[in-house]
């Protein structure tokens, strides 16, 4: 891409007078910008923007281990002058979504160069990886934000929050002791997988976890101890991964498939008691567990986490499991300004979806529609992860549409709860 300087006006000074002429200065390449994949030689510079732009310092084995992890791939980079000035990363994930595995992007390590911001870099990047997912067919994707305003212009929008929560010892819950047992295990992938992959499709957004994930990202960050409960029969049935210091015991994940496991968890956090005064961890917003114990006016704080967006509404649609009943019609006319891919009106049935591209400005049937729900693509997906119910958004005026066409809407999509444990 060519940049060149527009026609300018140019006052020059003679001998005599001061004579004001016009040049018309055309084609004058000031500089040269390409869009490329990072190569593998670059790899370490890539990982040093990393470090400069989210202020990390990486030992030489943390550093090591990213650059085991990392595809060049994967990441588009814009470069000036053989100088890469900003990169964004997108890694192939799937997610659970209403039960079900979706070809999920994960978008990360967007980083500029801070003389090269405000350039429009990041959305040119941004636009070349979208483009690729839907080429990938990954209908959905997931980021981190370093500002939600920003990711929100570009069609991302919140899909679940995590709730930090700090409980005292005398408010530990005292459960009696349950039947099985509790033992410590090494970060055996085979086991917590097993227990995992049981606990996560419960949730929509929970990662699909591999081999590679678990060892080269999960077990290689995760300090301290693995507590697995087996049930009565000897089958795995919950985990928790922790570690104590400083009299605090920081529970990084507890992961349970029924009652038993979560009370006989707790039963095993409550006896640290006589070397620990406090115990944090992270659960997702809608956590209902807390409700159960004694006394669970514990200090909780609830933040903002992860983002989505639908990349490709066509198919993404053909995959969702509405609950639609024979002869039930849902209409959306989806708004996407930035993937134009996805505007138009969806007819979506018990057996299929029809999708009709929206017509150009100016034809004769730009006419406003008679029926249906109109939505842009970031409201589209927090109601399809069940993070706003169609009727909250209606109440906001986030959304249009009569309010029977609203109530249909909010009765099909099924009511799994938004969560995820996961970070890139």
């Amino acid at each position: 891409m060519s940049v060149f300087k527009p026609l300018s006006k140019l006052y020059l000074k003679d001998s005599s007078n001061i004579v004001a002429k016009w040049y018309i200065q055309i084609s004058i390449e000031v500089t040269k910008m390409n869009i490329r994949k990072l190569s593998k030689d670059e790899m370490d510079y890539s990982i040093s923007m990393s470090e400069f732009a989210f202020q990390l310092e990486l030992t030489d084995e943390q550093r090591q281990q990213r650059k085991d992890m990392m595809n060049p791939e994967e990441t588009w980079v814009a470069v000036e002058n053989d100088e890469i000035i900003s990169k964004v990363t997108t890694l192939p994930f799937k997610t659970y979504i209403q039960g079900k595995e979706f070809l999920m992007g994960g978008v990360s390590g967007v980083v500029t160069w801070p003389e090269n911001r405000r350039g429009g870099l990041v959305k040119t990047l941004l636009k070349k990886s979208l483009e690729e997912m839907k080429e990938k067919e990954q209908t959905i994707s997931f980021l981190f934000p370093f500002s939600i305003p920003f990711y929100r212009k570009y069609g991302w929008e919140l899909f679940t929050d995590k709730k930090l929560v700090t409980v005292k010892k005398d408010q530990f819950p005292r459960f009696p002791k349950r039947t099985g047992t509790i033992r410590r295990v090494s970060k055996d992938y085979e086991l917590l997988s097993s227990i995992y992959e049981k606990f996560a499709p419960r949730f929509n957004g929970m990662l699909v976890r591999d081999k590679k994930w678990w060892n080269g990202r999960l077990f290689a960050n995760m300090k301290g101890q693995m507590a697995v409960y087996y049930d009565e029969q000897g089958e795995a049935q919950g985990y928790l991964a922790y570690d104590v210091k400083h009299r605090v015991m920081k529970v990084h994940e507890l992961v349970y498939l029924n009652t038993d496991a979560w009370k006989s968890l707790w039963h095993f956090i409550s006896d640290h008691d006589s070397m620990i005064e406090t115990v944090e961890y992270k659960t997702s917003a809608n956590d209902p567990a807390l409700f159960f114990i004694s006394n669970p006016l514990v200090e909780q704080k609830v933040e903002a986490y992860f983002m989505a967006r639908i990349v490709d509404v066509k198919p993404f649609l053909s995959q969702y499991p509405f609950h639609l009943a024979e002869g039930e019609t849902v209409v959306l006319h989806v708004e996407d300004e930035f993937c134009e891919w996805n505007n138009g009106t969806y007819f979506i049935t018990n057996r299929e979806v029809k999708f009709f591209e929206q017509a150009k400005e100016g034809a004769s049937c730009t006419h406003p529609p008679k029926r249906g729900v109109t939505c842009t693509v970031q409201h589209l997906t927090a109601m399809l992860l069940n993070y706003q119910k169609p009727t909250t958004l209606l109440y906001f005026d986030a959304i249009s549409g009569s309010e029977n066409e609203i109530k249909l809407l909010e009765k099909v999509i099924p009511a799994r709860e938004p969560a995820f444990y996961d970070f890139f």
